[in-house]
């Protein structure tokens, strides 16, 4: 669908919706807009282009996702409330062998730690501006989240490589999960605070 796509581009170019048509400032004109390189613009759709022609289900369930987070106040909280839901399935994917629906989970989470997204905002962006508590406590969860994923990953990836055995790894990766789950929970409760 056009509004999908449109969201699918909006996320992969990292700008904010609604400024995909903004025009380029005359050389001598000062703007306050946001101007966007022809090849970026291009490249970029490109790029979405090809995610929906390889994984059109993957884009699908992501364009829903993101159309959702355009949409939101808040979304970046919209974004880990997402993550929140896919790494609450872990367990179960592990359980039934869907060692990448894990992995997925896992990597789907990692850039709103971090990264500065479409969204605009990561959680150690959002910590810099809360208050001192707020602020570390929401750094320490985000440590324990990254240890987490980090564990989950690690072991979801041993399992795939014979490394370990699917059956051996079952507490780790439940353990994982809920130390993930718990963090989020932590974090998403301090940023919907403040």
């Amino acid at each position: 669908s056009g509004f999908g796509m449109h969201a699918l581009l909006v996320a992969v170019l990292g700008l904010a919706p609604l400024h995909l048509g903004v025009s380029r400032p005359r050389p001598c004109q000062q703007s306050s807009t946001l101007a966007v390189s022809r090849r970026h613009f291009f490249g970029a759709a490109a790029a979405a282009a090809t995610v929906c022609l390889l994984h059109p289900s993957t884009a699908q369930a992501t364009g829903g996702g993101l159309i959702e987070a355009a949409t939101s106040s808040d979304p970046l909280s919209t974004r880990l409330r997402q993550a929140r839901d896919g790494i609450a399935q872990v367990s179960a994917k592990a359980q039934l062998g869907d060692w990448d629906a894990v992995r997925q989970a896992v990597s789907f989470t990692l850039p709103f730690l971090s990264l500065k997204g479409y969204t605009g905002e990561s959680v150690k962006s959002r910590a810099a501006i809360l208050e001192d508590d707020a602020k570390t406590l929401v750094l320490a969860q985000r440590q324990a989240l990254l240890v987490a994923l980090a564990t989950l990953d690690r072991t979801t990836y041993n399992v795939q490589t014979g490394k370990a055995k699917a059956d051996e790894v079952t507490a780790a990766i439940s353990s994982g999960a809920d130390d993930a789950l718990v963090a989020l929970d932590a974090i998403l409760a301090a940023l919907t605070r403040e």
